[in-house]
């Protein structure tokens, strides 16, 4: 079963895609700090529940992230010694198309320091290279 999937696909399964481009999805809305992809990647829901886990463990009690990405694209693979054709197969796991520059993950009630930190867990429980950004206030 995977961890994070849509309730109800309702759709074909996709073709592999090639994830070019720059994202619009750029600025820190929700939370104060956030993460924000630096090379185009897909993320599997694997990667994403493991940094929900990291973020849920080492936020205080005041602390609150958001997860701006979720794994809406299907990945389908074939079982090892099995002969071609017979159509697609079945799902084998989740993935979030993500372009360079989108908001991953996003946080609030931490200092910059322990946000340094927790950047540099999430660029290694994700293997991608990432940046720590700061929401720009409006006033």
């Amino acid at each position: 079963m995977a961890l994070l999937s849509p309730a109800t696909p309702k759709f074909r399964k996709p073709h592999r895609i090639k994830v070019k481009g720059i994202s619009n999805d750029t600025k820190v809305s929700f939370g104060e700090y956030g993460v924000i992809a630096e090379e185009p990647t897909f993320l599997t829901d694997r990667q994403i529940e493991t940094v929900r886990v990291l973020l849920s463990r080492s936020m205080p009690k005041t602390g609150k992230y958001w997860i701006r990405v979720f794994p809406d694209m299907s990945y389908t693979k074939r079982p090892l010694e099995t002969r071609m054709g017979k159509g697609k197969s079945d799902v084998d796991h989740w993935e979030a198309p993500t372009r360079r520059g989108k908001i991953l993950f996003e946080w609030i009630g931490v200092d910059e320091n322990f946000s340094k930190v927790i950047a540099k867990k999430i660029s290694a429980k994700i293997g991608i290279k990432i940046k720590l950004v700061k929401r720009e206030s409006i006033f």
